[in-house]
């Protein structure tokens, strides 16, 4: 399936957005901009015998939105690609026999996982009045996100040898769906009109399995489809502009 490109989406998006807010007589009602967003991001095991076994730093970019329903209180929402991940540390008894073309037998001891999400935030945002040209803001909701890639780099044993198998199509083993809780405390520096500079961070609490409850690549020694819960979370730091 042949991968699609978000920059022509979000272009026309930003299109369609400068067209509705050219028809509003009241544009402080709405805004739109472009964010870049850091992150940090992590598993969270429920089972006993998997552990997080390191943390990622990834990417975010896209689009914000805000609706304004008052001085001090908007609806704020976009679209975000987001690049992140994490590892997990696997029992020594965890098998594997599709991480290369040949089939074979590994034990995998750790993973570390590459995920893009398109991602939707439905947040409301708190406002302060403007304080000289900054006005201070928090911010809660939630996430919808969509897996769209999720490849792995694997630490495993053949035979007993150490190796390591990377890029490995891991996307079956990813829930299509994720819901999170997004928490966040920014600010906006007024440049000049209705333009700000937008400064935030977030919290990113995943309260659906990220994957599936049954693996598709991992077993047991017994050869039974491993069993995995584990949430995701991350922290971001937003860096945009809105007009």
């Amino acid at each position: 399936m042949k991968k699609l490109s978000f920059f022509p989406i979000l272009i026309v998006l930003l299109f369609l957005c400068n067209s509705v807010m050219a028809q509003d007589a009241d544009k402080s009602k709405f805004h739109f901009g472009l964010k870049a967003a850091p992150a940090l991001s992590w598993f969270v095991p429920s089972d006993k015998n998997f552990t997080n076994d390191g943390s990622k730093i990834g990417f975010g970019y896209g689009l914000m939105t805000e609706f304004n329903f008052s001085k001090n209180y908007a609806f704020s929402t976009g679209l975000e690609i987001l690049n992140a991940g994490g590892k997990i540390r696997f029992p020594d008894s965890t098998l594997s026999k599709k991480l290369n073309d040949k089939n074979d037998t590994f034990v995998v001891t750790s993973t570390s996982y590459g995920l893009r999400y398109i991602n939707i935030p439905l947040l409301l945002k708190l406002k302060t009045n403007q304080i000289g040209a900054m006005t201070y803001f928090g911010q809660f909701g939630f996430d919808v996100s969509f897996k769209w890639r999720a490849l792995a780099n694997n630490e495993a044993k053949l035979d007993g040898t150490p190796i390591t198998v990377e890029d490995v199509n891991f996307s079956e083993d990813i829930n299509f769906l994720r819901l999170a809780l997004n928490v966040g405390l920014g600010a906006e520096y007024n440049l000049t009109g209705s333009t700000s500079v937008v400064f935030s961070i977030n919290y990113n609490n995943g309260f659906t399995n990220a994957m599936v409850k049954n693996s598709k690549f991992l077993s047991t020694k017994n050869y039974s489809a491993l069993t995995q819960k584990v949430v995701f979370n991350y922290v971001g730091l937003t860096i945009g502009v809105l007009f």
